[in-house]
Formats: structure tokens, C-alpha cells, sequence
């Protein structure tokens, strides 16, 4: 059995595949329409006094689908304590679906072991955790959406969960919550916005519930059922963590210099241009060096979208952007300029990137600049297992903006923790090489045989272009680890974001 390519892993199984939201064939999969949101709530007190009255209320029982947010990111405190009360409650077969998973979320590795968690479906997950959800403890495989794939998934009724738990620094009796306002603020609670709007019921836990209005509404009061005071549902210090920082070495500086240079050979430099950068170190560090290009051009953008930080919001307010569309704050910057900046706006996962939402902003990208943790000769994208076998991602917007950007660029080193990043198979595939146009490396850039007219414009400009096999053989030289062999049956499935399975490992 051939579980070494993707075309070998597809054909190894057996169709349709039985995964956490039922039976799935292979991407692309006809999906069904949007639904609307679910039915107003009267505008009353909801407030019920913690947790377990939350789960008596709402007859939490085994089998139950329980969502959350991760705008909190490594800070989150409530989906432990939630899992804790669950198992307190001697509950089994839960499935979860936290928007994204971290280090901080260490303690569900017992909860999945002893079968309080039966399954789990997430965007990205990190830590410790991750290592329980390999372990074959799980009822299925664990399941990895898109950022924008999930949003369709809550949307259409794939994805059908029964209580959305929302972490909230502030809210109002009646329900209504932000993350841009209080003590603890997160910035906008783009999740849990499109969560709140499908799950069958929504709890916010909030930090301090107010009775004075709050300067801005993330989540309405419709769309909430109760309300439950939490002490420090987020460590705010949690936000800006590990992917979310930008490098700071000479080779990032480097590569960030080349990417600025292929935007501006491509003739995608100019009045209305815009930008999202993925986490990622590499990536993140080109923000700074785009704007000095496009001050140094003349030219001002129309938006910056995605996952925001201090350096997307430094170029805004120095004018070169007119707008911030932010689904997520990445830092304490970002999170402040969220609450006080007119032109800072606040969207839902489904208005960022759902590929069924009437116009998602990932389709007005210009560019967008990625990260990888490998890259194969079809320009393929694994940012989800390590060399060593280990989860350390997932999906995330990684496919939702590559897809729709006039303009994709990868950025890597040639190596990292000794294994190759270039590659003839990547060991699973999160981002099909077919929505990316060029690559950035330290030694050079390579660019996709379905974009000659690029490579002969980065050739004309001047730029380093070679062929990927010659970076690839580099890559390998310098490499002093080998990666361990594939698995031979599924331990995670990744799902297209339009719907069926794209890959598994």
C-alpha cells in the first residue's frame, strides 16, 4: 500500500470515509446551501449561576457536540473547566469543536483517554494534546477543518453542535458580548460569531457582565441563551504566542526581502493592493518590509484581513492601508487599535473565508504570503505534521486565502529541526499546490510550471528564480534527519473547505 503519496493515501481508503460529522466522500464534494441563523431569543436576564447550571439547563448529556473559540489562543481558560465539569458529571463520547487547540490545552489529553472526549473536530491544533488525539483513543479520526471550511460546516447543518460555549471578556445580562471591550479584551470574537449563530444554544462566559451599554456588539443578544459569570475566561498575555510573532534572524529579513521584490515584479504593487500574512515567523516578518516598499512606491492599499498584528496595524495608521478587516487579533496591539480605531472592523469566519458566503474577503486578496512546513514538487503545502510524525498545525485560513489571492507566496527555509522543508511528496497534503503561485526561500524562488508568465517576470526583475528540483536537492543536503515513516491508516483525516476529504495521516 502506497501511503507515501496523496493519490496512494486516497486510493488506500475505504469510501466514503466515516468521520465525527458522518459519512464524507473525496474533495470536492457537493455540499448543501447555507442555512439562516437560528431563531431569535427573547431579550431577558439570562444570567444562570456557573457552569453546572449551564449543563443542567441544557441537558448536557454523553454524545453531546460542544463548541468554542480560540481567541484566547495559548491564554484560554474555558475549555478546560468545561471538559472538567463534563467529566465531574461522569459524561462520555463528547465531541468538540474548538475553533483551534493549544499547549495551554494539555488537560483534554486525559479527558480523551478515559472517553469523556469521543471526538474531535478543530481547525489547527498544538501541544501536548495533539498527541492523546494520535493516539487511537479517539471514536474517529480527528477531524481538521479550514477556517473557512468550518464556517460552511456550522453553516449548511454539517457540522451541527449543540452548545456553543463563548469566552467573553464583557457582557450584558440579556447576553450581548464583545472581545473588544473590559479588562480582558481579545479582540473581535470572529468565530464565535458564526458559532453563535448556528449552534443550537450559546453560553456566554464572561468575565464581568455589565449593565452599561457596550461600545461594540460582537455576538447580539438573539443569539444567546444564557449567560454565566466566569472569572478570566482568557490570560491575555496567552494571545501573542509562538506562530503569532514575527522572526527576527537574517534569514527571515532575507526572505522577506524576496517577497516584497516578487509583489513588485508581479505588477500586483499598486493603488487599491491588498494583504493578508499567515502566522507564521516568516511570513509575518514580510509585513514591514511590504510597507516600506509600498511607501517607498507611493502606493496605498485598500485592506489588511486575517489574523491582525501591531505591524499590520503600524501600516494602516501610517496610511498605507485604508482599512483592517480582522477576524482575530494576534497581539495586544492589534487588540487595541480593535477598540478604538474606526477603521479596524471586526468580521465573522464566514464573512473571512467561508467559499459559500455571497463575497468573502479571502477572494479579494491580492496577496497572500504563507508559511509551510513542507513543500513538494507540486508545490503541494503540509503545514500540519512534522518530520518527526507529530501534529503542529492544521489547516487554519492556510487553504481559504491561498484559494482565493490573485497572488500566493510560500515562505520557508530550506530546513527546520534538521528534516527537509522541500520535498518529492509532502507527508500530507493541507494546501493543494494548485492554488499556489511562487515560493520563497533563503536560496532562491521557484515558481509553479502554471504561472510562466510570473517566472518570466521575477526573471526580468532580476530575482533569483530556480527550478524547484534544485532547491528541493539542496534541502536535502542540508538535512540531517530523516522523517519518519508515513502511517498506515488514518489518525487524522483533513478536509477540504469546500467539503470531503482532501488527505489524511
Amino acid at each position: 500500500m502506497d501511503t507515501e503519496t496523496q493519490s496512494g493515501r486516497m486510493a488506500a481508503l475505504d469510501w466514503p470515509v466515516i468521520t465525527s460529522l458522518g459519512a464524507v466522500g473525496a474533495a470536492p464534494q457537493a455540499t448543501s446551501p447555507m442555512q439562516p441563523t437560528r431563531p431569535a431569543t427573547e431579550q431577558t436576564d439570562k444570567r444562570l449561576a456557573d457552569l453546572g447550571a449551564a449543563f443542567d439547563t441544557f441537558d448536557i448529556c454523553d454524545g453531546a457536540v460542544l463548541s468554542f473559540h480560540h481567541h484566547y489562543r495559548n491564554g484560554d481558560r474555558l475549555i478546560n473547566a468545561v471538559l472538567e465539569e463534563a467529566a465531574r458529571r461522569g459524561l462520555r463520547g463528547l465531541t468538540i469543536a474548538p475553533s483551534s487547540l493549544f499547549p495551554v490545552h494539555v488537560l483534554l489529553g486525559a479527558h480523551i483517554q478515559s472517553g469523556v472526549i469521543g471526538n474531535v473536530i478543530t481547525d489547527y491544533a498544538k501541544g501536548p494534546v495533539t498527541d492523546a488525539m494520535l493516539s487511537g483513543a479517539l471514536r474517529s479520526p480527528l477531524l481538521l477543518q479550514s477556517h473557512g471550511g468550518r464556517a460552511r460546516a456550522l453553516g449548511t447543518g454539517a457540522l451541527k453542535v449543540d452548545v456553543a460555549f463563548v469566552g467573553a471578556p464583557i457582557a450584558q445580562a440579556d447576553g450581548a458580548c464583545t472581545g473588544r471591550g473590559g479588562t480582558l479584551p481579545c479582540g473581535p470574537l470572529g468565530y464565535a460569531m458564526v458559532d453563535a449563530g448556528y449552534a443550537r444554544r450559546t453560553v456566554i462566559c464572561a468575565h464581568e457582565i455589565t449593565g452599561a451599554p457596550l461600545a461594540h456588539t460582537d455576538i447580539p443578544a438573539a443569539h444567546v441563551d444564557a449567560v454565566v459569570p466566569f472569572a478570566h475566561p482568557g490570560a491575555v498575555e496567552g494571545i501573542a504566542s509562538d506562530t503569532t510573532l514575527p522572526a527576527q534572524t537574517p534569514q527571515a529579513q532575507q526572505i522577506a526581502t524576496l517577497v516584497a521584490q516578487v509583489i513588485a515584479a508581479a505588477g500586483v504593487l499598486r493603488d487599491g493592493f491588498s494583504l493578508q500574512t499567515g502566522a507564521g515567523g516568516f511570513s509575518l516578518a514580510a509585513v514591514p518590509v511590504i510597507g516600506a516598499a509600498m511607501a517607498q512606491a507611493g502606493v496605498r492599499g485598500s485592506f489588511v484581513s486575517g489574523g491582525i498584528t501591531g505591524a499590520h496595524v503600524a501600516l494602516q495608521q501610517a496610511g498605507l492601508f485604508a482599512r483592517l478587516h480582522d477576524v482575530q487579533c494576534f497581539d495586544g496591539a492589534a487588540v487595541a487599535s480593535s477598540i478604538t480605531n474606526p477603521d479596524h472592523f471586526a468580521m465573522s469566519a464566514s464573512q473571512y473565508a467561508n467559499p459559500l458566503h455571497t463575497g468573502p474577503i479571502v477572494n479579494d486578496l491580492s496577496v497572500m504570503v504563507l508559511g509551510a512546513v513542507e513543500v513538494d514538487r507540486h508545490f503541494n503545502i503540509n503545514v500540519t505534521l512534522g518530520g518527526d510524525g507529530r501534529l503542529i498545525g492544521g489547516p487554519g485560513g492556510h487553504p481559504d486565502a491561498a484559494q482565493g489571492a490573485q497572488l500566493t507566496i510560500v515562505t520557508t527555509g530550506l530546513v527546520a529541526g534538521g528534516f527537509a522543508k522541500l520535498v518529492e511528496h509532502v507527508r500530507c497534503v493541507t494546501t493543494s499546490g494548485k492554488h499556489v503561485d511562487v515560493l520563497v526561500t533563503d536560496d532562491g524562488i521557484a515558481v509553479h510550471p502554471k504561472r510562466p508568465d510570473l517566472a518570466r517576470d521575477l526573471e526580468y526583475a532580476g530575482l533569483p528564480v530556480k527550478p524547484f528540483e534544485a532547491l528541493m536537492q539542496k534541502s536535502a543536503l542540508q538535512a540531517s534527519r530523516a522523517r519518519i515513516p508515513a502511517a498506515l491508516s488514518p489518525r487524522l483525516l483533513i478536509e477540504d473547505r469546500s467539503g470531503g476529504v482532501l488527505d489524511w495521516a
